[in-house]
């Protein structure tokens, strides 16, 4: 039977779970990762672990949901809400949105095919969900406001939120899209979802500029 922890002990265990496991999940990968060698460097029992947690996948989510936290909150402070942007403004939030996933260690192995599968298996639904409701909720606030002052076009904030989303999971399908041609499809990609995000007055004004 798993020992019994006082809560400043589940403090200090919770912690240092998330701490092993980011580092073994950004050099191993979530499939090579084992429960076992997690529990034994943090120095507990193999079966307290689901005391905190029903499986690694769902340890893995919330580091992911961290480090999505930290994206979305460096963006926000780069682009705050009554930031006024032209075009260049969104291409320059489309580059920086895809490249704070692409240099995360931790995103760069779950973006991987096997990771994102087995992940997408093992975790409950309404986690997945909620996900996407987090996206939204950050991002919606800029997308308003920037629609509100009539930069972007008049589109429900959640399609755009799912179109910026679209963009990122892209690096799912480098290897297919060949990397030698990946960098410059995904400036291309930035250039035609600013132009279409970007309101019709808006453009036309971008378009008489000398």
């Amino acid at each position: 039977m798993p020992k019994k922890f006082t809560d400043q002990e589940r403090e200090w265990i919770g912690q240092k779970l998330l701490k092993e496991a980011r580092h073994s999940f950004e050099t191993m990968g979530l499939k090579k990762t084992s429960i076992e060698e997690l529990t034994r460097a943090v120095g507990i029992a193999q079966g307290s672990f689901y005391m905190f947690y029903g499986s690694k996948e769902e340890l893995y989510y919330e580091l992911i949901q961290e480090e999505e936290k930290r994206i979305r909150n460096t963006l926000l402070e780069l682009f705050p809400p009554g930031t006024n942007v032209n075009k260049e403004g969104i291409k320059q939030f489309l580059r920086h949105s895809f490249r704070m996933m692409d240099e995360s260690p931790l995103l760069r192995q779950v973006m991987s095919r096997g990771e994102m599968e087995q992940l997408f298996r093992k975790l409950p639904p309404h986690l997945l969900e909620n996900n996407f409701s987090q996206d939204q909720d950050a991002l919606q606030p800029v997308i308003t406001a920037w629609q509100k002052e009539g930069i972007l076009a008049e589109v429900a904030p959640e399609m755009i939120v799912s179109m910026i989303r679209s963009l990122m999971l892209l690096t799912l399908h480098k290897n297919e899209i060949g990397e030698e041609h990946f960098s410059a499809t995904i400036e291309l990609l930035v250039e035609v979802m600013a132009a279409g995000m970007l309101c019709m007055s808006k453009q036309a004004g971008e378009g008489n500029k000398p």
